[in-house]
């Protein structure tokens, strides 16, 4: 009996280690399954989500491209305007042909040329200085103002020549006329005017106002 026991004591790990041994890969592959539901899960929320993150910044850099696109068409539209606005200034800007003159002739001088210019006898005697031009309504220069006498600009007066009287030779450098010092020592004193100013306008009765008349006299140079 002692013997029977023995043997029943011993063989009960042996009996009890399958049990244990079956029971334990089945709980082990629950978890496992439930690891793997919790992964897959996982898995597909983070595809989810990195796919919805990927669609939003392909809209967002879409909708940054369309937004440069029409930047891109503002600023040519604009480019266009500007030309166009450039064009008519230029050519609100071009004068009328007849109005301008583009060259001297050969036969033309300035009036700087002429001005301080010495007017010299045909004997080589200084008779003056080419102190102003008179004009007249047409453009024409009628006379030459000629500072005479004096010394050192103390005591001289002024006469007027006719131009056409003048020999100028050298584009102004030499001018010679036909007249001695002492005649244009003893010539008159040339008399200017005053210059004349517009009249008023014309008032809200419509009366017109009155012009002075222009006052000759002794001009002061």
């Amino acid at each position: 009996m002692k013997k029977f026991l023995y043997l029943t004591v011993a063989a009960l790990p042996l009996i009890a280690n399958p049990v244990l041994a079956q029971d334990t890969p089945d709980t082990k592959t629950d978890s496992q399954m439930e690891q793997g539901q919790m992964d897959g899960a996982t898995s597909t929320t983070t595809t989810t989500t990195t796919g919805d993150t990927g669609m939003a910044a392909e809209g967002d850099m879409s909708n940054d491209t369309m937004t440069d696109g029409d930047t891109a068409n503002d600023n040519m539209a604009t480019d266009a305007d500007a030309g166009t606005d450039d064009m008519a200034t230029e050519e609100a800007a071009v004068p009328p042909s007849d109005a301008v003159v583009e060259q001297q002739q050969s036969s033309e001088m300035v009036g700087s040329w002429l001005r301080s210019t010495a007017v010299t006898s045909p004997e080589g005697d200084k008779i003056g200085d080419i102190k102003d031009f008179i004009i007249t309504d047409d453009g024409q220069i009628e006379a030459v103002i000629l500072s005479v006498g004096g010394f050192l600009g103390m005591g001289a007066k002024d006469i007027a020549v006719d131009y056409k009287k003048l020999d100028v030779q050298f584009d102004g450098n030499q001018i010679m006329l036909d007249m001695t010092r002492d005649q244009a020592d003893a010539a008159p004193e040339y008399q200017y005017r005053e210059k004349e100013t517009p009249p008023p306008a014309t008032g809200a009765e419509g009366d017109m106002g009155t012009s002075t008349g222009a006052e000759t006299g002794t001009a002061t140079q």
